[in-house]
């Protein structure tokens, strides 16, 4: 499970380092790993209003195309769904010294330049520009504070009673 939260440098080139234990899980998200020394991952960029990347191991992301292939042909959900994840993703794999390589559309996309957040996320992590996900985090945690008070418990969230 992807957990916890890193920034590393972004180089010109686009290279970030992954942090150790995301490529953990990285490899063991992807059966060729152990073989090739390299483990795979997709990165989903969706829509244009997202502002961050989302990174899937590779079985992850089969696993998630597999639940999007059973839905009804045709149907709006599927539709949307192959577009904003199958389309707009990009297979990748960890380099030999442990980074990740993020091409120039997705540094644009997202406004990296020089420094990214990685947020751990349990079956995903997503990767930011370090102010934007600050801001993105604050806006979220006030407006939730407001409607649930200070001292709410955000463990109650998995009891059925619990919003």
């Amino acid at each position: 499970m992807f957990i916890g939260e890193h920034t590393f440098k972004v180089d010109g080139k686009g290279r970030v380092s992954i942090p150790a234990d995301f490529r953990r899980e990285l490899e063991e998200g992807d059966p060729t790993a152990s073989q090739t020394g390299r483990a795979r991952m997709v990165i989903v960029y969706g829509a244009d209003t997202q502002k961050q990347l989302i990174v899937h191991t590779y079985d992850g992301y089969r696993q998630l195309a597999a639940d999007i292939a059973a839905l009804p042909r045709g149907s709006e959900r599927r539709k949307v769904m192959e577009r904003m994840i199958l389309k707009r993703a990009r297979p990748t794999e960890v380099d030999a010294d442990g980074r990740l390589v993020l091409p120039q559309l997705l540094r644009d996309k997202i406004g990296l330049d020089g420094t990214a957040y990685f947020a751990g996320l349990g079956e995903t992590f997503e990767i930011w520009k370090p102010d934007v996900h600050e801001a993105r985090e604050t806006a979220i945690t006030d407006k939730f504070i407001a409607q649930h008070g200070e001292d709410f418990d955000p463990l109650s969230l998995l009891d059925d009673e619990g919003v």
